[in-house]
């Protein structure tokens, strides 16, 4: 997946891709609550949001199976950013959950987390999709602790908040700007985890 930034000369290297409003977030579990701690952590980092502000698309957490995805998402309501938790055990579950979410045609952002499990082939698909739903992005690369995934994805939603209150929209410097600020904070805290980019 691409990174945005800038380089010298101040040339610009995030898109243009621009969502309206602030973050309405969907959270959405098809982790199958596989080893009993997964649907607590969902329901801590969904009800984090609200406490910060940060508006979200339904009372509760979103919570089914990889097959269901599309058709759960679709019904989900208004949202224009999702954070998805999901588990993949290899290759073949992360190509399902792809599959899936090929067939939304929504236009918003996507935000995969997979606590303490990656799965390459989730990146590298978002990366590569030019798709209205994904076009701004941010998906965990490597195996993170349930505390760091937590925090780096609670800031990252908590930074784009309050930048795009100004504009009502997102955009991919906005996304960008998140997305450093939430990689500050693990690294000031010492934790390790890698989150691509799609900008």
């Amino acid at each position: 997946m691409t990174t945005g930034g800038i380089s010298g000369g101040g040339m610009k290297f995030w898109s243009d891709a621009t969502i309206e409003d602030r973050p309405r977030v969907l959270t959405v579990d098809i982790t199958g609550n596989r080893d009993g701690w997964e649907h607590d952590s969902a329901h801590r980092v969904h009800s984090s949001m609200p406490r910060r502000k940060i508006s979200v698309a339904t009372e509760e957490p979103v919570i089914g199976e990889a097959s269901e995805l599309a058709k759960m998402i679709n019904g989900a309501g208004e949202f224009n950013a999702m954070l998805l938790l999901c588990r993949p055990a290899d290759s073949d579950a992360a190509a399902q959950i792809w599959g899936q979410i090929k067939e939304v045609n929504t236009e918003a952002l996507l935000a995969i987390c997979t606590w303490d499990t990656a799965e390459p082939l989730l990146a590298s698909a978002v990366g590569e999709s030019t798709g209205s739903f994904g076009q701004l992005a941010v998906v965990q690369e490597s195996p993170m602790t349930i505390r760091a995934a937590g925090l780096f994805f609670m800031k990252f939603f908590a930074e784009l908040d309050m930048h795009s209150e100004a504009t009502h929209s997102m955009t991919g410097k906005m996304v960008w700007f998140g997305h450093s600020k939430a990689r500050e904070i693990l690294r000031r805290r010492n934790y390790e985890g890698r989150v691509s980019l799609k900008a």
